[in-house]
């Protein structure tokens, strides 16, 4: 799982695909314009910035780009409800900013994979809003209505005293804002849950797995200073307190390079979750920033050229939509968890590419998938029972394989130019954000 790239940043004029050159915001028109990868301005991504977005389905408030609270808001931590307290970058390069993609020849690797296996063009995000969400529904198919991100890190059971989260509820604010079906945000306690995962089905079928993670910061970056640190976050057991106190924990391993060993030493796992170490993310503004493809580059080779490639299938995709502008109007579906249920997703469409010996060659994919089509899909692959939620209303990328076909012989990808400095970068210490 990569980090907050839309379809159209990273796949405008993809062949057969449904991708755009251009946006509105307004009715303003914006040509999409080319970015690097290392691109350092992290654009707003939190749930609120979806809303504006999103305007209300007319997807054309991408110019307005929410910089914070305006000063003397006078509704407190309610600011996020109300947006006459919504304060924008000003200026033609920030409302330009959204309506950007990245040049090909820098995520390259991406594009051979597409090219050569499954690109799904209609993938959303299973919640609308930042990483934090996302990464829960994929091991529980919910979010627990905590909707942003909570205030401090790590994220889950493991953060500090006093940390706390937006969670969001059905009906309008105080003064109202939007329809009640898109719900308001009010301030909880930190989310610690305990609704199933599954682990505990994976554990009850005996199918081993694993969830690697880039390492912890050092301990003298205790409490706001992890603020500094990229990814290390990224760990939805810990947020799952049977998970996070139990003896599952020993599946949750660090470093996330780790992988590579384990491929290497034939003790894969059955399923495993690898998320990104600092600058191999694809987030804008994460330290070396364009190792990405590196990273995907060095993973898929290693399964590629291993006994693991027969009866594996590598799901690459990205948690949520970063910002960037992308052109598919996301269905919007209440929380499954509850009823009446706001709407908490979907969001917009993040590049689905699922490399397999039994993915259709050379297909792009116009089913619609979400975030939790991963989880259904290990639900189906070892006969385990639904959790109910989001993976009960996602498909399991039904369209994608043909098991009849014969295997695809792998061909190895060819490294991208900064390949070695990348790996090199596996084995430091996690850098600053900036």
């Amino acid at each position: 799982m990569q980090e907050n790239r839309s379809f159209d940043n990273f796949f405008r004029g993809f062949p057969g695909a449904d991708s755009a050159t251009f946006g509105y915001g307004h009715g303003v028109k914006y040509p999409l314009v080319p970015k690097h990868l290392t691109w350092t301005f992290d654009l707003n991504h939190y749930r609120y910035q979806f809303l504006e977005d999103y305007d209300g389905g007319k997807n054309d408030g991408w110019e307005k780009l929410i910089r914070g609270e305006t000063s003397g808001c006078k509704y407190g931590n309610n600011w996020v409800n109300e947006p006459s307290c919504w304060n924008f970058w000003t200026g033609k390069s920030y409302q330009q900013m959204a309506f950007s993609y990245v040049y090909k020849s820098e995520i390259q690797t991406y594009w051979t994979l597409a090219s050569q296996y499954t690109l799904g063009d209609h993938n959303f995000t299973s919640m609308n809003g930042p990483s934090y969400g996302n990464h829960l529904v994929m091991v529980t198919g919910q979010e627990g209505d905590a909707d942003e991100v909570p205030s401090d890190m790590p994220w889950g059971c493991d953060a500090p005293k006093g940390t706390w989260e937006y969670y969001l509820r059905y009906g309008q604010a105080k003064p109202p804002a939007f329809p009640a079906i898109f719900g308001h945000d009010v301030k909880g306690p930190n989310p610690c849950f305990t609704f199933p995962s599954i682990a505990s089905e994976l554990d009850a079928a005996n199918v081993s797995w694993r969830w690697y993670k880039q390492p912890d910061p050092p301990s003298e970056a205790a409490g706001p200073d992890y603020n500094q640190y990229d990814s290390f976050w990224l760990d939805a057991f810990d947020s799952i307190k049977q998970v996070r106190d139990g003896p599952d924990y020993k599946n949750v391993v660090t470093p996330d390079m780790q992988v590579l060993t384990d491929i290497a030493d034939k003790q894969l796992r059955q399923v495993s979750w690898i998320m990104p170490h600092q600058g191999a993310s694809d987030h804008p503004g994460s330290g070396s920033g364009n190792c990405g493809p590196a990273w995907i580059t060095a993973i898929v080779n290693a399964i590629g050229e291993s006994q693991y490639w027969n009866s594996t299938a590598i799901i690459i995709s990205w948690d949520e939509w970063g910002g960037w502008f992308d052109h598919v109007v996301p269905p919007q579906y209440p929380t499954p968890q509850e009823s009446p249920g706001p709407y908490e997703g979907l969001g917009y469409r993040t590049p689905l590419i699922i490399v397999s010996p039994y993915a259709k060659n050379h297909y792009v994919s116009k089913s619609q998938h979400e975030t939790a089509s991963s989880l259904h899909f290990i639900e189906n692959t070892f006969g385990l029972a639904s959790l109910g939620y989001a993976d009960a209303r996602a498909d399991a990328y039904d369209d994608v394989f043909n098991f009849s076909q014969p295997a695809t012989k792998f061909k190895p990808l060819t490294p991208p130019s900064n390949y070695q400095y990348c790996l090199a970068q596996q084995n430091a210490p996690p850098e600053k954000d900036y």
